[in-house]
This record gives C-alpha cells, structure tokens and sequence, in this order.
C-alpha cells in the first residue's frame, strides 16, 4: 500500500511538472506581434500576429483578418494549425529577445508558402 502511495505522489509530481511546462512554454508566445513587409509585392503591408494564452491565433495584414487557427508551443518550437486559408499546419524554431521574435521554418505545408514568407521577417511584441 505504501509503494503505491509513493508511486501516485511521483505521478502526480511528474504530471504537473510537465503540464507547468508546457503552459510556460506557451506562455512565452503570448503576446502581439507585428512586422511590415516590403516584398514581394502580394505580401507587402503591416502584418499583425497575435497569439493568445487559450491556444489560438490571428492573424491580420493592413487591419484585415486573414488567418486563424490554433497553436502549441514548447519552449523552443511552435505549431501553427490553420483550418481555413492555407489549410495546412507548420512548425517553427522560435527565438524571442526581448521584444523581437523570430521564427526559423522547420516544416511548413507546401500550400502554406506565404506564411513562411511572412514568417521569415523579424517581429516586435507589441502587446
């Protein structure tokens, strides 16, 4: 009886480290992020990304909504799943520093090619 005591304690431990974790990870995500494209010229404007605590994201071009869809994050990656527009998912490296954020591609559905390219900018947390 004690050893399982012992054994549900270290699961619970173990469990929320993990979940404390992942919600940090994301954490580190959160916020609104902006960047302004100067070419090619069909990507050209004032991008605004937004990512939100409950795991979703927008994401806007000139004041415009475009995009949205979820995410998960980890504390060096990001997921990026968007139902409507491209239609694909994409993971990224990211790297914050103060308030720039950078994405590097790691994979990206080939009929997302335009969020890689807006992606591929630096962004400023604004929010």
């Amino acid at each position: 009886m004690r050893f399982i005591r012992r054994f549900t304690f270290a699961a619970a431990v173990v469990g929320a480290l993990v979940v404390s974790s992942v919600a940090f990870a994301a954490g580190g995500v959160v916020g609104t992020y902006t960047t302004t494209v100067n070419s090619p010229s069909e990507l050209k404007g004032k991008w605004v990304l937004t990512l939100a605590q409950s795991g979703t994201y927008t994401v806007a071009r000139n004041g415009k909504a475009l995009a949205r869809g979820t995410y998960s994050a980890t504390a060096t990656t990001i997921t990026l799943r968007e139902p409507s527009g491209c239609g694909g998912s994409g993971t990224y490296a990211w790297k914050k520093s103060g308030k720039t954020m950078r994405f590097i591609r790691k994979r990206e559905s080939p009929s997302c090619q335009a969020r890689a390219a807006v992606l591929a900018q630096r962004f400023t947390q604004v929010r």
